[in-house]
């Protein structure tokens, strides 16, 4: 009866023992935070910020540059939400970004990015990445050289989405359907 115990009660243990032998890294796809970088297909993206924007602000001005005439205006509860995101490609082969971005609230309610000019320096475009520790942007990019050292991805979102938190993003790509990775955005 003891050792019957005993069995039942290492188990648990030997299991996590044999499973933590392994030497490949588990895929993290859903990061509970923006600091966390998650895996889809062979890249990893860390999303390095999130905030609203001000398009009074001269900074944030520049980066609403290029945002389709159609879409300029703000009504009177809409805001500018923008999300700055990173790329890295550690396989041996080149690797093309997400192309599918969008932010989710706890309501459901989906809101696709804007889509910007190619004017717009800063904005997060469908990219190849090089292989061997490539990244996106490139590092001599200006939108690596901002303080946030991402790429944007602006969205137009109704105020009250900010009342359903948390926002989840979610990375997607047409390469790879019905795959996606989600990051819990620091709102």
């Amino acid at each position: 009866m003891v050792r019957r115990f005993l069995t039942l009660a290492l188990l648990p243990i030997a299991a996590v023992a044999v499973l933590g032998c392994g030497s490949k890294q588990a895929t993290v796809a859903v990061g509970e935070s923006e600091a966390v970088f998650v895996t889809l297909g062979e890249l990893q993206y860390q999303v390095q910020m999130s905030r609203q924007l001000n398009p009074a602000n001269v900074g944030d001005r520049d980066l609403l540059s290029g945002v389709p005439p159609a879409d300029a205006s703000l009504g009177t509860d809409d805001l500018w939400f923008g999300v700055w995101v990173r790329a890295f490609n550690s396989s041996d082969q080149p690797q093309r970004t997400a192309n599918e971005f969008k932010i989710v609230d706890t309501r459901g309610d989906e809101f696709e990015p804007v889509p910007l000019a190619p004017s717009n320096k800063f904005a997060f475009r469908e990219a190849v990445v090089p292989a061997s520790n490539g990244q996106y942007p490139d590092q001599n990019s200006a939108a690596a050289n901002l303080p946030t050292t991402g790429a944007i991805l602006i969205f137009k979102l109704p105020a009250q989405t900010l009342d359903f938190r948390p926002l989840e993003f979610e990375i997607g790509s047409s390469l790879l359907p019905g795959e996606l990775a989600t990051v819990t955005l620091d709102v």
